[in-house]
């Protein structure tokens, strides 16, 4: 049911944003919402708020105890579990 469920948000998004119903600044805050649910940091930022060193977070993330994704061109490490 989520890929469908992505898919309704992601078209009624779309359309909103056609539509003119959600501007730029608007569409920023969901992003910017989205992201805190996520716990999502660059993984530079992340290294340094969890004290370990840049490569010691690639390790992390090599073993999959962190998940990661990119948003244009940029890796976040996603930490909410």
């Amino acid at each position: 049911m989520s890929k469908e469920l992505t898919k309704i948000i992601n078209n009624h998004l779309g359309k909103q944003i056609q539509n003119d119903a959600l501007q730029n600044d608007e569409v920023i805050e969901i992003i910017k919402c989205l992201g805190s649910f996520l716990n999502a940091e660059t993984i530079a930022d992340y290294s340094k708020g969890a004290c370990i060193t840049y490569n010691g977070c690639l390790d992390r993330i090599k073993s999959g105890k962190l998940k990661t994704f990119e948003l244009f061109g940029i890796k976040f490490v996603i930490d909410n579990y």
